[in-house]
């Protein structure tokens, strides 16, 4: 617990460092990304697979961020095991300074969907800085301020085309409120790293009816019961969408990606369970 404070504490080119290192030790996410057929629908092989990897090492060792290798891999397999079949758009709510988007623009342009990224480019909004923000799995808590996690929209591009693939990318700059109400294409896939709980709101209110069916929406605030506790909130969901709450997986601690935690969580939409198997476990 100790070691993960000073973690935490560390200038994120250092945490970015880290986190190439413990990828070397901790191959089991990436190992199945790599030895496992996703993409096969779109032509992908086990080398292609490995380059993607090394694509995302080094945007990791390029470009500011909190997200792990383990992260942005299961995002980009999520997204070349998207259906061929299916034409929506991918969404991504919160880009700090691109390096999840470039992961999720290389998806994008493999898959022959278009990326949309909806930022503010100026950090966060001034709402909810009074707010103690609690993470029991690290023993820590903290407060936002205005302006966190801002970078320009020339800076976020930039980083893109570096690293990721820009013509399958359309910003659209705004607070929330004011862009994702005019959002009309259907989605296949979203990507929310948006830290406040009004923002959470925002973005399912005028994000989840665009949703097609059976598709996932994953956040990187998996760890913040302010915000996960939204996605069993019963009100909240039949007032807003006249739906109850879909739940969350990961809520709390995250997906286990990273051994015991990591940021990482997921709901889906309508999930289709006749490909599931059947287990013998769950009988007394």
């Amino acid at each position: 617990m100790f070691l993960k404070k000073i973690y935490y504490s560390l200038p994120f080119f250092i945490q970015n460092s880290l986190q190439f290192l413990v990828s070397k030790l901790d191959n089991r996410i990436v190992d199945d990304f790599i030895n496992q057929d996703y993409g096969k629908e779109y032509g992908l092989n086990k080398k292609d697979r490995i380059i993607l990897v090394n694509r995302i090492l080094e945007i990791l060792k390029n470009v500011k961020s909190a997200s792990s290798i383990q992260s942005l891999t299961t995002l980009l397999k999520k997204i070349i095991s998207l259906p061929p079949v299916s034409s929506g758009v991918i969404v991504e709510c919160g880009s700090y300074e691109g390096a999840s988007t470039s992961v999720l623009s290389i998806g994008a342009k493999l898959v022959d969907r278009q990326l949309i990224v909806y930022d503010s480019f100026e950090g966060l909004p001034d709402v909810e800085t009074k707010e103690p923000r609690y993470y029991p799995h690290l023993s820590v808590y903290g407060y936002y301020q205005k302006g966190m996690y801002s970078a320009t929209e020339e800076k976020v591009a930039k980083n893109i085309k570096l690293y990721g693939e820009i013509l399958n990318v359309e910003f659209r700059k705004g607070f929330f409120e004011d862009t994702l109400k005019n959002h009309q294409e259907s989605i296949d896939f979203i990507f929310m790293d948006v830290d406040l709980t009004s923002s959470t709101k925002t973005c399912i209110k005028y994000l989840w009816p665009k949703l097609n069916e059976n598709s996932y929406i994953f956040s990187d605030d998996a760890c913040d019961m302010n915000v996960v506790k939204l996605w069993f909130d019963k009100e909240w969901w039949n007032k807003n969408l006249s739906i109850d709450p879909p739940g969350y997986i990961g809520s709390g601690c995250g997906l286990p990606l990273t051994g015991d935690f990591s940021s990482l969580g997921y709901s889906f939409k309508n999930l289709d369970y006749k490909n599931y198997s059947r287990v013998n476990w769950l009988k007394y």
